[in-house]
C-alpha cells in the first residue's frame, strides 16, 4: 500500500527528481565512496565500534539507532555490518528508520550491487524487505541478532510519536536546502524527548538551521572535518551526564504453548529474555494450533476497521515471520489464496470488502479483484464468480512453527505440566500445580486460550468457544490441478504429498472436541461447491479429521496486554481521563482469544506485547504500535466501555463507524 520512490538511474546511481539529488554518490576512481562516508559520518561520529565492544557480554543489551531517511538502506546495511565485527553475541541493534517513499524491492537490489561487502547484509534486509504498508513495518533480521522497525510515512507525523529512548542518531535525508520540510524544529524536539545520557548524533550537513535546532533542543554540537570534498559536518550529543541504572530483563513464565504462547515465547527471548512455558499436554500445539495446515490470509471487514487495521498489520508481519523461520515446503508455502463468497452472505460481505478498498483507492500487491475468468486462469480450475485474490496466501503447520519458534536456548519447555494458581508476591508471581509451586517469575502471560478464564477469573474478560472441525482428503484427480488456496465458506488447499486441507466447520458455544462424521460430510459438501468443475467427494476420501475449540471475544480482537487491578478504580467510580490514569502493570499479561485468526495475528500481537512487556520493565524500545491501537486490544476494553471510561474509548467508537 506505499508509495515508492520514484527514481532516475544515472550511470547506475539512484538520483531523485523530486529532490534534484542523489541517494549516495560512487565514482570510477573511488567506487566505495557511498559506503565510506556513511562510516566516516554515522558510524565514527557516533562512536559506534568502540561503544559496541564495551556492551556486556554476560548479559543481554539492547542498542537503539534512529534514522530519518531510509533511502537505499546503505546505512542499515554499514551499521548491520558493523554491529556483527564488533557487538557481543547476547545484543540486539534495533534500528528506527522514518521514509517516506521507499525504494521498491528490485530498485533496492540494485543500488546494493554497488557494495559487494555488504552482499550478506543485503539478503537477509531483502528477504525481509516485501510487503511494506504505511505506518509501523517491522522487519526482523535474526542471524545479525537485529530488527529494523520502519515507519513509512511524513517524518513529521511520526518522529514526535516515537517513546523509545535512542543511543544514537543518523540524521540523514535529503539536504536542508533541498529538504527543508524535514529539517524543522520537531525534528530536534523530537531527538531531545528520545535522549538520554550517552545520546549521540551524527550528520552530513553543517547547515546553521540544523545547528541552531539542536542547541535549541539541548545538545552539545561540535563542528568538524567533512567527509570527501565537504568542509565540515556536525556531530555531538546529549550533555547529561547522569547515567540512569540498566534494569535486568524480566524473567517470564507463558502458560499455554499454541501459537500465542510459542510466538510470545519467541519475541520475548529474541530480546534476551530467560522464558518459561508452561503445557498442560504432553506436546506443544494441541489445541487449535494443532492442525496439519492452516491458512494465512486477512479476513477483512468493511465495517471495522480496526479488525482490518490489525488483519494488514499482522498479515504481512506473519508471512515474513513465517518465511524466516525456515519450516520447509511442509511447513509454509506461499501459493496464493482467492476468497471466493460463495455463499449469498459471504459474496456480499467479500463485494463489500472490494467496493471498500477500490474507493480508498488501494491498489496493492496484497489485494486483487478478479473476474471470473482470471480467477479461473490462477487457480488451474474452474471459478463460478469474481473473487478477491491475496497473491501472497499461504498455508502454514502450526504445529512445527510452535515447535520452531520454541528452539531457543533461554526458552525452557515444561510438558504434561497444568498451572492451576497465580499468586501475586513482592518480588513477582509463583505458580502452582495441585497446591505445588512451579517457580517464582517477574512477569506471567497466560496464553492458555478458554482455560484463561478459570486461572483468571477477575480478569471480567469474556472468552467465547467455537468448535471447529478439520480435515484431510486424498487428492481427488478434479483437483489435481488447483495452484491455490480456495477460500469460501471454508478453506481448501492445493495437493501436497498426495493430500489436501480442507475445514472447517464452526459452531459457537459447543465444546466437545470428538470427530463426527456428520462435520466430515459438511466440509466434503463444502469442498464441492468451491469450483464447479468438482462435483461430489466421497466419504471415503478423507484420510483423517480434527476437531478443537477456537476461543475468541466479542468483539472478534484479541486480548493482548496486561491485566491491571481495576477494581478498586471501578468500585469509587473514579474518572479515568488517559491511558496514564490506570493503574501499573503488575507483572501479569494475557494474550489469547484469537478466534480462528491465531495462525496471522499471534506473531504480530506477540512483537507488539514483547516490547511493551520490557517497557514496563524499564527497556523503552521501539514501539510496534500506537498507544490507541494498543489499547484497543487491552483484555479489559470491555470493563473500561462498562465503567463509562471515554477518553480510553477511542478504538472502540472507530470500531462501531460504518
Amino acid at each position: 500500500m506505499s508509495t515508492h520512490a520514484v527514481l532516475e538511474w544515472r550511470n547506475g546511481l539512484p538520483y531523485s527528481p523530486e529532490f534534484d539529488d542523489v541517494y549516495f554518490s560512487v565514482s570510477p576512481e573511488h567506487p566505495q565512496h557511498g559506503l565510506a562516508e556513511t562510516r566516516y559520518v554515522f558510524l565514527q561520529h557516533n562512536h559506534l565500534a568502540e561503544r559496541w565492544q564495551q556492551l556486556p557480554t554476560d548479559t543481554a543489551s539492547h542498542f537503539v539507532i534512529v534514522e530519518t531517511g531510509f533511502g537505499s538502506g546503505l546505512n542499515f546495511l554499514a551499521a548491520l555490518k558493523l554491529w556483527r565485527d564488533t557487538a557481543p553475541a547476547h545484543a540486539h541493534l534495533h534500528f528506527v528508520s522514518v521514509e517516506i517513499a521507499p525504494f521498491t524491492l528490485q530498485d533496492l537490489r540494485t543500488a546494493h550491487a554497488h557494495f559487494p561487502e555488504l552482499a550478506e547484509a543485503s539478503a537477509a534486509l531483502c528477504a525481509q524487505y516485501h510487503l511494506l504498508q504505511p505506518g509501523i513495518n517491522q522487519l526482523e533480521l535474526p542471524s545479525f541478532s537485529a530488527s529494523l522497525t520502519l515507519f513509512i510515512g511524513d517524518s513529521a507525523h511520526y518522529l514526535p510519536q516515537l517513546t523509545l529512548k535512542a543511543d544514537a542518531w543518523f540524521l540523514d535525508g535529503f539536504a536542508p536546502a533541498k529538504n527543508p520540510q524535514m529539517w524543522q524544529p520537531y525534528l530536534f524536539a523530537s531527538m531531545a524527548t528520545c535522549a538520554h545520557a550517552g545520546t549521540t548524533f551524527a550528520t552530513f550537513t553543517s547547515a546553521g538551521v540544523v545547528k541552531r535546532g539542536l542547541q535549541a533542543a539541548g545538545f552539545a554540537v561540535q563542528k568538524t572535518k567533512g567527509f570527501g570534498n565537504k568542509r565540515e559536518m556536525l556531530c555531538g550529543n546529549w550533555p547529561t551526564t547522569t547515567a540512569s541504572a540498566i534494569n535486568p530483563l524480566p524473567k517470564v513464565a507463558i502458560i499455554g504453548a499454541g501459537i500465542a504462547g510459542c510466538s510470545t515465547a519467541n519475541q520475548l527471548t529474541s530480546l534476551g529474555c530467560e522464558v518459561h512455558v508452561f503445557e498442560r499436554a504432553a506436546q506443544v500445539a494441541t489445541g487449535a494450533s494443532g492442525n496439519p495446515r492452516g491458512m494465512l490470509y486477512p479476513r477483512l471487514n468493511a465495517e471495522k476497521p480496526m479488525n482490518d487495521q490489525l488483519a494488514w498489520r499482522s498479515y504481512s508481519y506473519s508471512l515474513r515471520h513465517y518465511a524466516q523461520l525456515n519450516l520447509g515446503d511442509d511447513g509454509f508455502q506461499s501459493v496464493g489464496l482467492l476468497q471466493l463468497g460463495g455463499s449469498p452472505r459471504e459474496h456480499k460481505r467479500v463485494q463489500k470488502v472490494a467496493a471498500r478498498y477500490e474507493q480508498l483507492g488501494v491498489d496493492t500487491p496484497l489485494l486483487h479483484k478478479m473476474t471470473a475468468a482470471a480467477a479461473s486462469e490462477c487457480a488451474g480450475v474452474q471459478i463460478g464468480h469474481e473473487c478477491l485474490y491475496f497473491p501472497h496466501g499461504a498455508w502454514v503447520n502450526p504445529v512445527r512453527a510452535c515447535q520452531q519458534m520454541l528452539k531457543q536456548p533461554k526458552i525452557r519447555l515444561h510438558l504434561a505440566q497444568a498451572v492451576d494458581k497465580l499468586s501475586r508476591i513482592s518480588s513477582g508471581w509463583q505458580l502452582f500445580s495441585d497446591s505445588s509451586p512451579l517457580g517464582t517469575f517477574d512477569a506471567v502471560v497466560v496464553c492458555n486460550a478458554a482455560e484463561a478464564a478459570a486461572l483468571i477469573p477477575e480478569s471480567g474478560m469474556w472468552l467465547n468457544p467455537v468448535r471447529g472441525q478439520m480435515g484431510v482428503i486424498a487428492a481427488q484427480p478434479a483437483m489435481q490441478p488447483l495452484r491455490t488456496i480456495l477460500c469460501g465458506d471454508g478453506y481448501l488447499t492445493p495437493a501436497h504429498q498426495g493430500t489436501h486441507a480442507m475445514g472447517a466447520t464452526f459452531a459457537p458455544g459447543e465444546t466437545d472436541t470428538s470427530v463426527r462424521a456428520e462435520d466430515s460430510e459438511q466440509n466434503l459438501h463444502m469442498v464441492s461447491t468451491l469450483s464447479p468443475q468438482f462435483g461430489p467427494v466421497a466419504h471415503t476420501a478423507v484420510i483423517s479429521a480434527r476437531a478443537s475449540l477456537r476461543c475468541g471475544s466479542p468483539d472478534y480482537l484479541p486480548y493482548v496486554g496486561p491485566l491491571l487491578p481495576l477494581q478498586d478504580l471501578m468500585d469509587s467510580h473514579a474518572s479515568v481521563n488517559s491511558f496514564a490514569d490506570l493503574p501499573a502493570a503488575q507483572g501479569l499479561y494475557v494474550h489469547a482469544a484469537h478466534g480462528s485468526k491465531g495462525l496471522m495475528t499471534a506473531p504480530y500481537c506477540a512483537a507488539i506485547l514483547a516490547r511493551r512487556m520490557l517497557q514496563d520493565f524499564g527497556h523503552t524500545l521501539p514501539q510496534l504500535s500506537e498507544d490507541t491501537f494498543w489499547l484497543g486490544l487491552h483484555p479489559q476494553r470491555l470493563l473500561f466501555k462498562q465503567a463509562g471510561w471515554k477518553p480510553l474509548l477511542q478504538p472502540f467508537s472507530e470500531q462501531e463507524k460504518t
